[in-house]
């Protein structure tokens, strides 16, 4: 059996797999449902002074499931930090959390929201926490409800303070040197230049970068002519497609900075957990699909590693973190033609005996190039004067039917799996 336990920010962790701000961290009896999944890890419910955030409106928790099966784990929300006052959090909540966690082997990790720039505001929680005994905190910066319709005091609370590299680096530095115990600054993925900001809260010595927050989001009820739940801007869950985006930031972070990273956004299977660790993150975190699919999501994912690593002949984490961040690069520095030929060097190839002609791919062809009966013997048709070699037959073909070919070497271009072949020469 594979050896699951890692380490992060020199704290030694069960397993990689944990739980991210949320409803989970914020109460010890919900932090229990989790902890008994067998998590490494998991971050407290953002705790603050902020007047407002405190009091969601109810119902806060709106699924877009009825609005078609694509959109099954997709929801909005008007949930924003804990609904606890601090100061009960502190001498209640928080040290109930900390027992179980200590009792079930997990590692608690601190959030806390100071006001925007203002170090002073951010400081008390740290100290509070540290004396509490917590190991680790999260600066949440990255907010997704505060920008709009905020009130004067509170404009720089939230993504404001995370897009920004100076602004990060005052807060991140002078939190920092107020405690002993290592801080995360949490990225939002509104950040246009989030190796930037990776860069100055490196400089500023945090300790890891937490990364994503979620998106905007508001939805329509077209049937009603109005907005769905609240009409407002308010925090978007996407599912699973919101990974597309979340790991390509991430990249930019894991790519620049030596600091350790926590990689979440879009992760509901181990596959998506193990994405993140190969994308050079130290643990990887799940938040919206326990809502979407309950906390036995989380054992899922930690079953589905360890078999995983099993059958990969991965001995530990280390044997595949961080594996791609040597090959991430620019599009622009991938070889390609000098001109794209008007007759495509690239092609698709069908094998006779997977193809059940289907006529997926025919339906699909964004150029028309594929022609052809469903339920016949014959293989699709090709017109190569169409095609443009693009792949979106081979993507969609539910056989393995396909594969893209170089016309002149008759070598496989792509058979839908891993990285395309560089087959361009060089002249």
């Amino acid at each position: 059996m594979a050896n699951l336990q890692t380490e992060f920010c020199g704290l030694k962790i069960k397993n990689p797999i944990g739980v991210t701000s949320c409803d989970f961290g914020g109460h010890d009896r919900l932090l229990r449902r989790c902890t008994e999944q067998g998590i490494g890890w998991i971050i407290g419910k953002t705790v603050h002074k902020i007047d407002g955030p405190h009091r969601w409106p109810r119902p806060y928790f709106y699924s877009l499931r009825r609005f078609g099966n694509d959109m099954k784990d997709a929801w909005i929300c008007s949930q924003m930090f804990h609904n606890m006052t601090y100061e009960r959090w502190l001498s209640e909540e928080l040290p109930k959390c900390l027992k179980t966690c200590e009792e079930q082997d997990v590692l608690y990790i601190g959030s806390c929201s100071g006001i925007g720039a203002d170090p002073e505001t951010w400081i008390p929680f740290l100290k509070d926490m540290e004396a509490a005994g917590v190991k680790m905190v999260e600066l949440d910066t990255g907010g997704p409800h505060a920008t709009f319709g905020a009130v004067d005091a509170h404009k720089d609370v939230g993504a404001p303070l995370a897009m920004d590299p100076e602004t990060a680096y005052k807060v991140t530095k002078a939190c920092v040197d107020a405690v002993k115990i290592p801080i995360m600054f949490k990225m939002t993925p509104q950040c246009v230049n989030m190796a930037g900001v990776a860069l100055a809260v490196e400089k500023a010595g945090a300790a890891a970068i937490s990364a994503n927050n979620a998106f905007y989001g508001a939805w329509i009820d077209h049937e009603t002519a109005s907005f769905f739940g609240v009409p407002s801007s308010m925090g978007g869950l996407i599912g699973r497609p919101w990974q597309l985006f979340s790991l390509a930031k991430v990249m930019e972070i894991t790519a620049t900075v030596k600091i350790p990273v926590l990689g979440g956004g879009g992760s509901f299977t181990y596959d998506d957990c193990a994405r993140y660790l190969m994308a050079g993150c130290g643990i990887a975190g799940l938040c919206s699909s326990i809502y979407s699919r309950g906390v036995g999501v989380l054992k899922e994912c930690i079953d589905g590693l360890n078999e995983f690593m099993d059958r990969k002949g991965y001995q530990n984490i280390k044997d595949f973190q961080g594996i791609v961040v040597k090959d991430f690069q620019y599009l622009r520095e991938w070889k390609r033609e000098k001109q794209m030929a008007d007759l495509t060097p690239v092609i698709p190839r069908f094998n006779e005996e997977k193809c059940n002609m289907c006529g997926i791919c025919v339906t699909l062809c964004p150029y028309g190039a594929l022609a052809g009966e469903k339920k016949t013997n014959k293989i699709p048709e090709l017109t190569r004067e169409y095609c443009f070699g693009c792949g979106w037959c081979n993507g969609h073909c539910n056989r393995d039917a396909i594969e893209m070919i170089h016309v002149d070497s008759n070598e496989v271009v792509w058979n839908g799996y891993g990285t395309i072949k560089d087959w361009v020469k060089e002249d």
